[in-house]
């Protein structure tokens, strides 16, 4: 029986736990988590982080701790990569698209939602990609995998891991904090380190494993674009969301520019009044009887919503009016993670990090908008420019941070970094191409514990 230590429960630590649990019940299987049932945000949690340029709010807005971590807040989308996806991807990229490719199955059938909808090259070079959101009661990929259910799976809540102990390619043991008390975690056979993207590289650093310097890193930047009227289709493609299982069936467009990706996405109900209520309510537990009285007055339009939700097995448009939202990968190099000389609530160094969107960048963000504004003009779409022009200030930056930890020539030098350790978060991709990128590295841990470590 082998021991395995996994250091963060989010969802690399509850896909990795779970997968593991099936296919080795009689393993033992110790997950560490800094938080316990209660998912908190940075702040309340305890860690420190800050920005020493520009706005950057996936530290703030993306990070979050406890049993299934910023699953349980993110409402993200189950999508994976496809050989349409980059033009001209290295070579650790194309075999990690080849194990997306073959595991992709098995990534949707662990959510319980079939995704069969073939990709379709349209004008303009794009293509269309589906993927599911998971529904609210789904999200949290630790309760939807069922993790604790796991009679081998051993949870140690509260427990803050502050230092991985290596001798040249093996880890020998772990550094925690526990009740305010230091401790050290060894005996174990292997170790899957997924205490989230920025987390993971903070604890690399602190522990020589990453440069101690600086880490390099990007992420997609996002804004609404376009503002579209009477009708949820482009062309052929219909973006309105379909209903399977209370989840979302979500069609986008996705393209390359000047060797970074984007993707076309539609907003809807952005100004639907009871579809933000019930956000407040579901998402930010803002329980208040204002809350509950402004969702009464909207009965009608709730109807409408339950009809087609329920009846036509689709996401109701309100006014028949949404956004369409542009995405796209920054390029690498504007972005930085530093070690910072503030301390954390455990006595421990934060992060500091320096993001920023250089002028060719914002160039191509709005050559693809002009692209995109004679899409709708040749389909005959009415729709209105939400701005004129995209500038660099104006920017929402999302929560795909990519490229922290991929400078590997191949899956095999990846996994072989450390003899008895696989670092998993969604930087170890060296792109994050047109989707929400977080289940394309899934399919390194099916490979990994499938083919690699039995």
């Amino acid at each position: 029986m082998k021991k395995i230590a996994i250091i963060g429960s989010g969802a690399y630590g509850s896909y990795a736990a779970s997968l593991i649990g099936d296919l080795h019940p009689d393993w033992g299987i110790h997950i560490y988590e800094v938080g316990g049932k209660e998912i908190k945000n940075q702040d309340e949690i305890g860690l420190w982080s800050e920005l020493l340029s520009n706005p950057y709010d996936a530290l703030t807005k993306g990070r979050y701790f406890g049993f299934g971590g910023a699953t349980a807040k993110w409402g993200g989308q189950i999508l994976t990569f496809s050989k349409n996806d980059f033009a001209n991807p290295s070579n650790f990229l194309k075999e990690i698209i080849a194990l997306n490719e073959k595991y992709r199955q098995n990534i949707f059938r662990k959510v319980g939602i079939e995704n069969n909808y073939p990709e379709k090259r349209i004008a303009n070079g794009l293509f269309t990609k589906t993927g599911v959101w998971l529904d609210y009661f789904s999200r949290n990929l630790f309760k939807k995998f069922k993790v604790e259910k796991y009679p081998n799976i051993h949870l140690h809540p509260h427990c803050r891991v502050i230092k991985i102990n290596t001798e040249e390619k093996n880890v020998v043991s772990f550094d925690y904090i526990e009740n305010g008390e230091k401790k050290n975690a060894d005996g174990y056979d292997f170790y899957v380190l997924s205490a989230g993207a920025f987390e993971t590289t903070r604890l690399m650093m602190v522990s020589g494993l990453q440069d101690h310097t600086c880490v390099g890193f990007s992420d997609h930047i996002a804004k609404k674009v376009f503002r579209i009227y009477d009708t949820t289709k482009i062309g052929d493609v219909d973006m309105q969301f379909k209903i399977k299982k209370a989840s979302f069936i979500t069609t986008r467009l996705i393209g390359e520019k000047n060797g970074c990706s984007f993707f076309a996405y539609p907003s809807f109900n952005a100004e639907f009044p009871f579809f933000q209520n019930l956000k407040k309510l579901l998402f930010g537990k803002k329980f208040s009887f204002k809350i509950i009285g402004a969702i009464i007055r909207d009965i009608p339009s709730c109807m409408a919503f339950a009809w087609s939700f329920f009846v036509k097995h689709k996401l109701y448009v309100y006014k028949n009016a949404w956004f369409l939202v542009l995405h796209m990968e920054n390029d690498f190099g504007y972005g930085k993670v530093y070690l910072s000389k503030h301390l954390d609530k455990f006595n421990q160094q934060g992060l500091a990090i320096d993001f920023s969107i250089p002028e060719h960048s914002e160039r191509s963000f709005n050559e693809i908008s002009n692209e995109l504004e004679q899409m709708l003009k040749d389909n005959h779409i009415r729709y209105t420019r939400v701005t004129e022009k995209i500038h660099t200030e104006k920017f929402e930056d999302e929560y795909h941070p990519f490229a922290l930890y991929s400078d590997f020539k191949s899956v095999d030098d990846y996994f072989n970094t450390f003899n008895n350790m696989l670092v998993i978060h969604s930087g170890v991709l060296p792109r994050a191409g047109g989707i929400n990128s977080t289940s394309a590295a899934f399919p390194l841990i099916e490979e990994f514990f499938r083919e690699r470590y039995k």
